[in-house]
């Protein structure tokens, strides 16, 4: 069984959705600090005019604050991520397929961060129609301190076998834990030239969130794109 493992972020991008892709469990990090100023409150999307930009929930996150008690900061934050999406992909070939079920999402979330993630990461995993375990890390009980043996065990929770580590893991993963309990860790190599896709544009603009993607080509060619770009 192949586990993977990342904080949530809102909205992500590609190669986010290719770790979750190419798993058959995926450990819903909501369990540690919150990151200031990174993506758990924000994604890019792109401007009718080409250029990429920040879309942000503002939040009320004091310093050392755990992700899962983090609070969006705007009361109409609702309406002004609406607004900005249909303002700038209004027109696009598949919004119309794909924007109502992530709006109702939006409409149906509280004001807590973590819930507006895991909403909006559940649409688009269904619009994407990948059938992956979801776990939440916050519901496998007390785990380690250490990042190694906190992934380690979340791992060995859910009866995981391979582990696939994003390329920050190479920053602090001691993958010879990993291998002396049975669990193969698997290094993520998603290509972003390889996950291209027609945006308007007269060069491709990476990075930015699946739903650029899903409102130009759709669902079934998104999930293609994100899964070849790099397969376990």
């Amino acid at each position: 069984m192949i586990a993977s493992i990342h904080q949530p972020h809102f909205l992500p991008w590609l190669g986010y959705w290719n770790k979750v892709l190419a798993s058959d469990v995926f450990l819903w990090l909501d369990s540690v600090q919150y990151r200031k100023n990174y993506f758990q409150n924000r994604t890019r999307i792109l401007t009718r005019g080409g250029e990429p930009a920040w879309l942000t929930l503002p939040v009320h996150a004091p310093f050392g604050i755990a992700i899962d008690a983090v609070v969006v900061a705007e009361p109409r934050w609702r309406e002004r991520v609406r607004r900005t999406v249909e303002q700038n992909y209004g027109k696009s070939p598949y919004f119309s397929r794909c924007w109502p079920p992530v709006a109702d999402a939006l409409e149906a979330a509280t004001d807590r961060l973590t819930d507006v993630n895991y909403r909006t990461f559940q649409t688009v995993l269904e619009l994407l129609g990948d059938p992956v375990r979801v776990v939440r890390v916050s519901e496998l009980g007390p785990l380690p301190e250490d990042p190694t043996e906190r992934l380690l065990e979340a791992c060995r929770k859910v009866g995981a076998n391979t582990y696939i580590a994003g390329r920050g893991g190479r920053n602090y993963l001691r993958c010879e834990v990993f291998e002396k309990s049975g669990i193969r860790v698997l290094w993520q190599e998603f290509d972003v030239a390889n996950a291209a896709y027609p945006q308007g544009m007269p060069a491709f603009v990476g990075g930015l969130s699946v739903v650029d993607c899903l409102f130009h080509v759709g669902p079934q060619k998104a999930r293609e794109l994100i899964q070849g770009a790099w397969k376990a």
